[in-house]
């Protein structure tokens, strides 16, 4: 199945196609391994303060998570999203991560580098609430162009491993300037 073709769930549990994300603009999706993750946390704390820029770009941005549409709801709530230019969704079937081909793995969840990577995380105040999700999943961030063509992909392969945002950004940032005739 393609990642486009995947239904995920809204917060009130209404179904949405995941493709209406990039039907017609640029998007970055952002895979939590689930609602609770420290890495997940410093991950959205990073991108937070970009996506009103992003939205400037005219590119949106997407996080799906694990969880019930509930536990959605309170990780909205937890990570001051709302009001924000970001579209929020649950994938308790994992179907949309199985599209994307992200790995679920024990080892990355809490094998050594998961491990160290969680300290360091908690040393920046980032800490593991009760798990609101698949605790295996692992987690991606995809820069999605409009129409659905992938043009860059992190998966990650342990806790706390993500794309830097700036990355992502350059990304938005180039496609915004060939779209202008500057590249």
């Amino acid at each position: 199945m393609a990642l486009g073709d995947v239904t995920v769930l809204d917060a009130s549990g209404a179904s949405v196609a995941l493709e209406t994300a990039w039907a017609d603009r640029d998007a970055i999706v952002v895979f939590v391994r689930h609602f609770a993750c420290a890495g997940c946390r410093s991950h959205l704390a990073e991108l937070r303060p970009r996506l009103a820029e992003l939205e400037a770009l005219g590119v949106g941005v997407v996080i799906v998570g694990s969880g019930s549409p509930a536990e959605l709801a309170t990780f909205v709530a937890e990570q001051q999203l709302a009001g924000h230019p970001v579209a929020l969704y649950t994938d308790p079937e994992l179907a949309a991560y199985r599209a994307a081909e992200l790995g679920r793995s024990w080892l990355g969840t809490i094998g050594p580098r998961a491990i160290g990577n969680l300290a360091a995380l908690a040393l920046r105040g980032h800490n593991n609430g009760r798990t609101c999700g698949d605790l295996w999943q692992q987690g991606g961030t995809f820069y999605v162009r409009r129409g659905g063509e992938i043009a860059f992909a992190h998966r990650s392969q342990r806790l706390g491993d993500h794309a830097p945002v700036s990355e992502v950004v350059q990304i938005a940032l180039a496609a915004r300037a060939t779209e202008a005739g500057f590249a």
